[in-house]
């Protein structure tokens, strides 16, 4: 399986930063907000693709696709990758402005875990618990991690 080069990644990082920004303005959800702003940014990436052709024809995609309200595109990973972000980062960016959650768990799938990187990162400690990152992180997975949920955690949550 091709993974995000580390430039796409830095690309898709930034991008995640415009696109939470432009959801935080209008205040609320909508992952057409984001990823308007996500795909102007140049977020939309093809995991490996050196010349970032593809990634623009997916940014493509993904804004007609998500204009017509679809959520998922099962037949084709790339897509539904960035549909799943779209929603995802869409909440997440509303959760920032959120006195009440302190971060998110990362919920992996099980097919996921059996890879020794993606294990250790569902266990990584940032001193709010085992997988649970602080909401102002941008945290770019690879394309093995696909299904992954973040669940809003609180600070009633957090094990003392």
């Amino acid at each position: 399986m091709a993974a995000f080069r580390a430039r796409q990644v830095a690309r898709i990082r930034d991008a995640v930063a415009a696109g939470r920004q432009a959801v935080r303005k209008v205040g609320e959800a909508d992952p057409v907000v984001f990823a308007r702003a996500f795909v102007a940014a140049g977020g939309a990436q093809v995991p490996g693709d050196r010349q970032g052709e593809a990634g623009e024809a997916l940014g493509v995609r993904l804004l007609e696709v998500i204009a017509r309200g679809q959520d998922a595109a099962p037949d084709d990973p790339d897509l539904d990758r960035e549909l799943r972000r779209a929603s995802m980062e869409a909440r997440w960016a509303v959760a920032l402005d959120d006195d009440r959650i302190v971060g998110f768990l990362l919920d992996l799938p099980e097919s996921a875990l059996e890879t020794p990187t993606v294990e250790a990162l569902a266990h990584q400690s940032q001193g709010l618990g085992p997988g649970v990152f602080r909401k102002a992180e941008i945290l770019v997975l690879q394309p093995e991690c696909d299904g992954a949920r973040f669940i809003p955690v609180t600070e009633h949550d957090i094990e003392c």
